[in-house]
């Protein structure tokens, strides 16, 4: 690797809560843009610095989480913390394919605040990172103010030659408009440099009815570099001024497909940032979520983590 990249992650942290198979609940935390996060620290370890930007509460949810974050390596520095809020909540019930229902609750969470204007210098902290990595969830619990607001500091920070990576992650739930959701997200799009978004997410969002459909339009958008993911079938990319299709192995014994997209997203970046070729990276980032598949829950052990490199 040539440089030592600062990776700044925007999104939200929740307290989840699960249904086991003897009916029973179990407690424990995530978000797609922290998993992310967390698998990234593991792949980059010294190799880059990894910030979550976020806000918290002041509730005891809160202080266990950023005391796990900073175990996992992740710089915290721009963990912000609010009184009077705190973390959302999700309750997820998993079918016996491994497929994932979601129930919010997240009115008061903290992280809906992260551009407020009395976070500006932490977020100035976060957008003069090398890399800056949110989702569609990041845009769907702002309002249109704070929406506006991040894409215009997201736009200086590309112009100062930081790199914007989006997931399109959609869930309807958290839009009251549908048509809210395809403005930001087409807004998005135009400030990236590479694009990690699933074909499902792109054919609710923006009515592609094929992955290719989705590839043409994001290559209009002028991204680089294309991603697009499609759960057991073979990836769809544009990279090197080229479209490529990565063959993924299949996994027999799927768990629980939480956090999937969100672990490949990490193995493909970290890859492409330890100088990896696209193709190489959508491998690493498939194998990882392969991995992660096996088991409960979002985050694994880190003694299940495969070795990639």
């Amino acid at each position: 690797m040539s440089y030592h990249p600062s990776i700044a992650l925007i999104g939200e942290c929740m307290i989840e809560l699960r249904e086991t198979h003897r009916g029973g609940l179990t407690r424990s935390y995530g978000g797609d843009v922290l998993n992310t996060s967390i698998y990234l620290s593991r792949l980059m370890g010294e190799d880059a610095k990894v910030r979550f930007t976020t806000l918290l509460g002041e509730d005891p949810f809160s202080a266990e989480m950023a005391v796990a974050w900073e175990r996992e390596g992740i710089d915290c520095d721009t963990v912000g913390r609010v009184t009077e809020r705190n973390v959302g909540l999700y309750f997820i019930r998993t079918d016996k394919t491994g497929e994932r229902t979601f129930h919010y609750w997240r009115g008061q969470s903290a992280a809906r605040e992260i551009m407020d204007s009395d976070w500006t210098s932490l977020r100035a902290q976060a957008m003069g990172s090398d890399w800056i990595y949110l989702s569609g969830i990041t845009l769907a619990i702002l309002d249109d103010t704070g929406r506006k607001r991040l894409l215009s500091e997201l736009a200086i920070a590309r112009e100062r030659g930081a790199h914007i990576a989006f997931d399109g992650n959609f869930r309807s739930a958290l839009w009251t408009n549908p048509l809210a959701a395809t403005t930001w997200h087409e807004q998005t799009w135009n400030l990236c440099s590479l694009a990690l978004t699933g074909v499902e997410d792109e054919a609710a969002v923006f009515g592609d009815a094929t992955p290719e459909a989705s590839l043409d339009r994001l290559r209009d958008h002028g991204i680089a570099e294309i991603v697009i993911k499609r759960g057991q079938q073979s990836i769809l990319m544009h990279a090197d001024d080229k479209n490529q299709s990565i063959k993924v192995m299949p996994v027999g014994n799927v768990v629980d497909t939480t956090a999937a997209g969100d672990a490949f997203n990490a193995g493909y970046l970290a890859a492409r940032l330890k100088d990896h070729s696209s193709a190489d990276s959508a491998r690493i980032g498939a194998a990882l979520a392969a991995e992660v598949i096996q088991h409960t829950g979002a985050v694994i052990p880190n003694v299940h983590m495969p070795t990639l490199f």
